[in-house]
């Protein structure tokens, strides 16, 4: 097939998340042997580093089978807001409500329209992307595979319902107004992201509960595609991190963007609830929870993680060797209701074959997690801190936990099992459609 593929970000082997996805399936198409034109739709200003860099990982991209297009950027087309003089109060709110203003990729329509038919794509396949999905849901005749982690109200839902978590002000009576209409621009982001998505043939969700979410609001193929990471190099033998061993026991608390959704539940968890409970439990042993990603945390989380042996370490070189000289890797950012998602950064973990500690609020996103094959699950605080000791305590356990992670992964999530996969069921898509048409 020649398929069109649009991503947020330049694919990039050793990147982020999204980067590192990007490549796998870039990279797996062409040994599957389809033809990939690839179109980046960069949300990042032009001129600022991260453009220069996913403009030089764009000319590092290589392949006989792939042909890139030139990087389109947001903000080409966002719309301008200097036409808050001329519009009445009523007109600003109708601009503000906009597919066009809540959605500004969905102005790149047309461009990225004429790209799909002058090459003649057979499918259109977007990555972790509201841009590609912004871009392209209105084009007809060419059957559309969304690849997708999060619904784009969540993130932004579970911040209005914590506000003080989330730095957002509350105090006056603008402040609640303001986060009033806060709630009703995101209520209407879900709906047109909920309308944009139907409009496409499949939606593939990393989530358990996100393909039940489109599917309740009327998708007939809202299914489940696993989460996915490349396959790294075997595990060397566990590194002791019994309370013999001359290092502090190292203890890995988040990986990612410290600022984000998840993260600042995560961090604000981990500093007011488990912290203490750690200091008490391990008493005079010493032990330091290493945090690992770019960003700052939010002031909520900055204040509870006010203790020296919090290790806020920013971007590692080597976060393979993190990873594997810990003794375990705590997963938190499930630990509130109000945001639910599936982690890439847990299949890291389980590739590395090390011992992953979470809430069990995971296993109702990712259901390949089980306790006490692929991860310890704890409900409170009490239960998690029990495993955490448990995991520092029993090698036995910490392996056993290890092992079956690497097994789950090796299994469901490496990226050479769920690419095969997803392009089976684009070539599905295709197939049906054709049908279709005829």
């Amino acid at each position: 097939m020649k398929i069109f593929i649009l991503l947020s970000n330049a694919p990039h082997a050793k990147g982020e998340a999204i980067e590192v996805v990007g490549h796998e399936v870039v990279e797996k198409a062409q040994q599957l042997g389809h033809s990939v034109v690839l179109q980046v739709i960069l949300r990042d200003a032009r001129g600022s580093a991260a453009a220069q860099q996913a403009e030089h990982l764009l000319r590092e991209v290589r392949g006989p089978g792939v042909a890139v297009c030139p990087m389109l950027y947001v903000e080409d087309v966002t719309a301008a807001s200097s036409s808050r003089g001329t519009l009445s109060r009523l007109g600003r709110l109708c601009v503000a409500l906009s597919l066009r203003r809540m959605f500004p990729a969905s102005g790149l329509g047309s461009v990225v329209e004429e790209r799909v038919r002058e090459a003649g794509g057979e499918a259109i396949v977007s990555i972790w992307s509201w841009e590609a999905l912004a871009a392209t849901y209105h084009i007809s005749g060419v059957p559309k595979f969304v690849y997708y982690g999060n619904p784009d109200h969540l993130p932004m839902q579970a911040r209005l319902r914590h506000p003080e978590l989330f730095g957002l002000p509350t105090a006056s009576l603008k402040d609640r107004l303001w986060l009033w209409f806060e709630r009703v621009r995101n209520e209407r982001r879900k709906r047109l992201n909920i309308r944009m998505m139907n409009a496409c043939e499949v939606t593939a969700n990393n989530s358990h509960l996100d393909a039940q979410f489109y599917r309740a609001h009327g998708h007939p193929n809202s299914i489940y595609l696993q989460n996915m990471w490349s396959p790294v190099s075997p595990t060397p033998h566990a590194v002791a991190v019994s309370h013999s061993a001359p290092r502090p026991i190292k203890i890995i608390g988040s990986v990612g963007n410290l600022g984000a959704t998840g993260n600042t539940f995560a961090l604000t968890y981990l500093g007011r609830e488990l912290l203490p409970r750690l200091a008490v439990r391990f008493k005079d042993r010493p032990f330091e929870v290493h945090l690992l990603g770019k960003g700052t945390p939010s002031a909520a989380s900055a204040a509870a993680l006010k203790d020296p042996r919090v290790k806020i370490r920013g971007w590692v070189e080597d976060i393979n060797e993190e990873f594997r000289s810990a003794s375990s890797f705590l997963v938190l950012t499930n630990v509130n209701a109000d945001f639910l998602v599936g982690n890439t950064r847990i299949l890291l973990a389980w590739a590395l074959g090390t011992c992953v500690i979470m809430h069990e609020n995971s296993a109702l996103a990712m259901p390949e997690i089980k306790h006490g094959v692929n991860a310890l699950l704890g409900k409170t605080p009490d239960e998690l801190v029990d495993l955490i000791v448990s995991a520092v305590d029993d090698e036995a356990l910490r392996t056993s936990i290890g092992q079956g992670g690497e097994r789950t992964f090796e299994t469901y999530y490496r990226s050479d099992v769920v690419v095969p996969k997803m392009f089976a069921l684009v070539q599905d898509m295709v197939t049906r459609y054709r049908s279709v048409a005829v």
